[in-house]
């Protein structure tokens, strides 16, 4: 048997149990969500989401600033490779 915590707090049953009720069908409950990803950089939010929920969010945002510091370094080193080699071929 589950025993209820925050479910309680987040949806009380009076408000769900009704008949008709739009978000309760079949013994599932539908709830729409909305994410804010903020000041995270669309070509780190890949990475961002195979992270560990479970982590705290310090933890997570550390994370992710790290990845964005060694992707900007890999693209930086990239670059001075193609120049390099544009010179060469020069």
């Amino acid at each position: 048997m589950n025993t209820t915590s925050g479910t309680p707090k987040f949806c009380p049953p009076p408000s769900i149990q009704h008949q008709g009720n739009p978000y309760v069908r079949d013994d599932t409950i539908f709830i729409k969500i909305m994410v804010d990803f903020g000041d995270t950089p669309k070509t780190s939010l890949p990475y961002a989401l195979t992270l560990n929920p479970g982590l705290p969010m310090h933890v997570q945002q550390a994370m992710i600033k790290l990845e964005a510091e060694r992707r900007d370094q890999q693209q930086s080193n990239y670059k001075h490779l193609h120049l390099k080699i544009i010179f060469l071929q020069l």
